[in-house]
C-alpha cells in the first residue's frame, strides 16, 4: 500500500507486536535506511520486542553497548514487572515525554533521528534520543568577522546554538519556546528571551504570529521573517538577523526576542530599529572614541551610498553653476568623448557595478574577491578609455560602492540597492528638487515603519532625548547604568552607577 494512501494520523498503538511492526511498515513502505531490529527482554521468548530507526542517524555503540545490553538482562531490583511500561522507564532512565501512543508522533520521532520501542503486550512506544546527525563544528562566521571579539558562530544545530547562548547567559529567566513547523519538514524552532526584560506584549505578538506559518517546508530562518515581519513589501529590513552568538546574547540583555530554527545558522531578533543595522560587532571591542567615531563614518557611508549617484548627475545636469569654474572645465572635457547623457552614463555604471559585484559572489571564494576587485578597476579604466564613462563618473560610482560597503549589515546594504536608483533617475530627471522631494518621501516612509509596533526610526522618531546620546555615539560602558526603553518600553537598571573619572577626583582630593 503507497504511503500517501495510508492514513496513519489517528492510529495508536496496539498491544499487538505484530500488529505495530506492519503498521510502520506500511507507512514508511520506501524507506530502504529503515533498520528494524528484534530482541528477547530479559532473554524471555514470551516478550518480544523491536526497535525501529534510520540507518547513520543514531549512535549504534550506545544502542548496543548500553541500551540492548539492559533490555536483554533481566534487572532484579526493579520494583516493576517487564510487561508494565514503568520497568522500562526504569532501567532506561527515561521520561513520560517518551513514552507515546499516537502513531503520527512516533513517525516523526524516527524520521527525527530517534530510535523507537515496541514491546509486545504493551499499548505504549518507548522513544530513546540516541540522535547522532553529522554536523558542522563551531565556526568564526564568513560574512561577520571582526578583529577584536569571540571568533565562534552558530551552527545549523539548534541544540548546539542554543547551548552557547545558554553558556553565556546562565540565569533562570532566559526562558525559551519551543515550536514545529513545516508539514512535510517538521522543522524545530524556538524563540529565546530574558522573561525579566523582555515586553511580554512582543513575546505574545511574535508567538500568534508564528503559530500562523503553515507551510509545507521549512529551512531557513528567512522563511519565519517573511511570515512574521510587520510590513513585507518594505525594502528595509525590520528583523535583525546574525550568525553570531555574542551579539544574540547583547540583544537579547536589550529586551530582544531570539529565533532559532533547526538547519540554518542564521538567527534572527525581534523587534528591530533602523540604527542597530548600522552598529558592528566590533564597536564593542574597541575604545568608545573610535566606535564613535566609525559610527559617524556608517552613516554618512549610507547617506552616499544612496545619495551621492543622484547628486553628482542632478548637479552636473540641471545646476553647474554651483559648481567652481576650474572644475566645471574639468568636467566638460572629461565628458566630451561621452556620447549619452550624466543620467544614462551612471546607471549603466552602477549596473556593470551590480553585475560585476554578484559575479563575485557567486564565485568560489578564494577567486571571488580577487574576480570583483580586478574586474572593477580594468573595467572602469577600460569604459573611460573607450568614452563609453568619463573619469569623474568612474570615481562617483566607486565612491558609492565603497560608501555602500561601509554599512556591517548585508540585509541593509542590500536595501540601499533600489533607492540608489530611484534617487539617481529623480536627479537626474528634476535636478534637486527632485532629489530633496524625494529624500524627503524616503524619510516619511523609514517613519512610518513599524517592527511588533516599535517605531523604525526611535529615538530619532518619536524623538527620545534619555535614548538619543546611543544614537550619536557609543557611550563608555560605564556611563550607561540603564537599559534602553526602546524596546522593553520600560526604564531598568543595568548596575550602580560608577564614573572613573569622577573617582579619580575625589581620590585626589583626599590626598
Amino acid at each position: 500500500m503507497a504511503n500517501e494512501e495510508f492514513d496513519y494520523k489517528n492510529i495508536q498503538v496496539s498491544v499487538k507486536l505484530n500488529k505495530n511492526v506492519e503498521n510502520i511498515k506500511k507507512i514508511l513502505d520506501k524507506f530502504p535506511d529503515l533498520i528494524m531490529r528484534e530482541i528477547k527482554i530479559a532473554n524471555n521468548p514470551k516478550h518480544g520486542a523491536v526497535f525501529f530507526y534510520i540507518n547513520k542517524m543514531v549512535n549504534i555503540n550506545i544502542m548496543e553497548e548500553v541500551v540492548i545490553k539492559k533490555l536483554i538482562s533481566r534487572n532484579e531490583y526493579s520494583p516493576y514487572d517487564i510487561s508494565n511500561p514503568e520497568y522500562f522507564k526504569y532501567i532506561l532512565g527515561i521520561n513520560d515525554k517518551d513514552i507515546l501512543s499516537s502513531m503520527d508522533k512516533i513517525i516523526n520521532k524516527i524520521l527525527d533521528g530517534k530510535v523507537v520501542l515496541f514491546i509486545d503486550e504493551i499499548d505504549k512506544a518507548i522513544v530513546i534520543d540516541l540522535k547522532n546527525i553529522p554536523s558542522r563544528n563551531i565556526e568564526e562566521p564568513v560574512v561577520e568577522t571582526v578583529i577584536r571579539g569571540p571568533r565562534e558562530g552558530f551552527t545549523e544545530n539548534i541544540s548546539t546554538d542554543i547551548v552557547l547562548i545558554r553558556e553565556k547567559i546562565k540565569s533562570p529567566n532566559l526562558k525559551i519556546e519551543q515550536f514545529i513547523l513545516g508539514r512535510e519538514t517538521k522543522t524545530d524552532v524556538a524563540i529565546m528571551y530574558l522573561s525579566n526584560i523582555v515586553n511580554i506584549k512582543i513575546v505574545n505578538e511574535l508567538k500568534e504570529r508564528i503559530n500562523q506559518i503553515d507551510v509545507d517546508a521549512l529551512f531557513v530562518t528567512n522563511t519565519i521573517k517573511e511570515y512574521i515581519e510587520d510590513d513585507p513589501i518594505t525594502k528595509f529590513p525590520t528583523i535583525f538577523s546574525t550568525e553570531r552568538p555574542d551579539v544574540i546574547v547583547a540583544k537579547l540583555l536589550g529586551g530582544r526576542i531570539a529565533i532559532f530554527a533547526n538547519g540554518t545558522p542564521v538567527v534572527l531578533t525581534v523587534p528591530a530599529i533602523f540604527t542597530e543595522f548600522l552598529i558592528s560587532t566590533e564597536d564593542f571591542y574597541v575604545s568608545y572614541i573610535y566606535a564613535t567615531f566609525n559610527r559617524y563614518i556608517r552613516y554618512l557611508g549610507f547617506a552616499f551610498s544612496i545619495l551621492l549617484p543622484g547628486l553628482f548627475v542632478a548637479i552636473i545636469t540641471f545646476h553647474q553653476e554651483v559648481i567652481p569654474t576650474s572644475l566645471l572645465i574639468s568636467l566638460i572635457k572629461a565628458r566630451s568623448a561621452v556620447p549619452y547623457s550624466s543620467l544614462f552614463e551612471s546607471f549603466l555604471m552602477l549596473t556593470v557595478y551590480e553585475l560585476v559585484r554578484e559575479a563575485g559572489v557567486r564565485m568560489p571564494r578564494a577567486v571571488g574577491q580577487a574576480i570583483s576587485t580586478v574586474g572593477a578597476l580594468i573595467l572602469g579604466q577600460a569604459a573611460v578609455q573607450a568614452g563609453l564613462a568619463s573619469t569623474a563618473m568612474v570615481i562617483v560610482i566607486a565612491t558609492t560602492s565603497i560608501a555602500a560597503f561601509t554599512i556591517p549589515s548585508t540585509n541593509m546594504y542590500t536595501a540601499t540597492i533600489l533607492p540608489r536608483f530611484i534617487f539617481l533617475f529623480l536627479g537626474g530627471s528634476l535636478g534637486l528638487l527632485g532629489l530633496i522631494t524625494g529624500v524627503i518621501i524616503f524619510l516619511l516612509k523609514l517613519i512610518s515603519i513599524r517592527s511588533f509596533g516599535v517605531p523604525y526610526m526611535e529615538p530619532l522618531a518619536p524623538f527620545v532625548k534619555s535614548e538619543f546620546g546611543d544614537l550619536i555615539m557609543r557611550r563608555p560602558i560605564w556611563s550607561k547604568t540603564k537599559r534602553s526603553s526602546i524596546i522593553t518600553g520600560k526604564k531598568s537598571k543595568k548596575r550602580k552607577s560608577f564614573n572613573p573619572i569622577e573617582k579619580k577626583f575625589k581620590e585626589k582630593n583626599r590626598e
